[in-house]
């Protein structure tokens, strides 16, 4: 068991909390930092964390094993070195940061302290992907042509949080969207080696581009395709081609799959109904299992940083609409 800090707690940082449910024999929240306490100063107290705004403060706390960001990304680097230096484990929200450069010194500070270091794609956890998976694994595919994704949502809600920045959410939907289909594309396909993106704002009431895709090309030769819209209604698919047939997930718990000998997939889980709380609380137990000395994150440190190495490719080509190497 570790008991950990969440630091933010607006709507993704209770959300985390939440997962936990009645309790966890792996982790425990005992402590929260957010900007303005007195907004959930009832929510800490239901839940039986003590409450505060300093960061800095609750890093030194020794009772406090680990952090767990939900914070906004541009803070992502500093907090996690400050908390590698603090000796505490961390456990972020994607994406890990918003450049290459902060992402690689942020492994190298949690790697250099000996800590545990883990990424909130809860995705990963999911039924319906370990199960694309294990068809890729075992070869059903053949060999891997084209790889699709399209992450979607409504953020319009966001209006009045920091996420209505575009400093915070460049290429529109990317860090709070996409990213989720590049680390599934990291998983499934291996490294990027270039991307050309086309983001524009057609609908949101704020400054933050709301229709973003990219093209990408695969390290392994294989090609892909990745769509996020920031003003729709929820939309998560991730589909693979392949020499011998196609698979597809949908959501967290649809798997479809239509291979070339005839035979055909197709699968749903039960219980995994948006946020996701069983993926999200699995993703959070690993986390404190590879913190406790356990065996390590499932995603490890040169997949998280690569995601952040193509996000920073992306959101270039936005910016330039020029392709890019990642």
């Amino acid at each position: 068991m570790i008991d950990a800090a969440i630091v933010g707690l607006g709507r993704w940082g209770q959300t985390l909390v939440d997962s936990l449910g009645e309790g966890s024999d792996a982790i425990r929240f005992t402590r929260a930092v957010t900007r303005t306490p007195s907004k959930v100063g009832d929510y800490a107290a239901a839940k039986g964390m003590a409450l505060g705004s300093d960061y800095d403060d609750m890093l030194s706390d020794p009772d406090i094993d680990a952090v767990v960001l939900a914070t906004p990304h541009s803070l992502h680097g500093r907090q996690i070195v400050a908390a590698a230096e603090a000796g505490k484990h961390v456990f972020c929200e994607k994406p890990l940061t918003l450049s290459a450069d902060d992402a690689a010194a942020s492994i190298r500070a949690v790697d250099g302290a000996g800590l545990a270091l883990a990424i909130g794609h809860n995705r990963r956890f999911a039924p319906n992907f370990l199960a694309l998976r294990a068809i890729l694994e075992e070869g059903r595919l053949g060999e891997i042509l084209h790889v699709e994704g399209n992450f979607s949502a409504d953020l319009t809600r966001a209006v009045e949080t920091w996420r209505a920045d575009a400093a915070e959410s460049p290429a529109g939907g990317m860090t709070s969207l996409g990213i989720h289909v590049v680390d599934a594309f990291v998983a499934l396909a291996g490294r990027m080696a270039s991307v050309r993106t086309r983001s524009k704002r057609i609908a949101l009431p704020f400054g933050v581009d709301d229709a973003t895709s990219v093209l990408i090309d695969f390290e392994n030769g294989c090609t892909g395709y990745l769509g996020t819209v920031a003003a729709t209604a929820h939309l998560y698919q991730v589909r693979v081609f392949g020499t011998e047939g196609w698979a597809q997930i949908h959501g967290l718990d649809r798997l479809e799959a239509d291979f070339r000998d005839g035979n055909r997939h197709d699968r749903r889980w039960d219980g995994y109904d948006y946020p996701g709380y069983r993926t999200i609380r699995e993703c959070l137990e690993a986390f404190a299992a590879a913190a406790s000395g356990g065996p390590p994150f499932p995603i490890p440190p040169h997949e998280i940083g690569h995601a952040v190495d193509v996000l920073e490719a992306v959101i270039r080509s936005a910016e330039t609409g020029e392709a890019q190497t990642v």
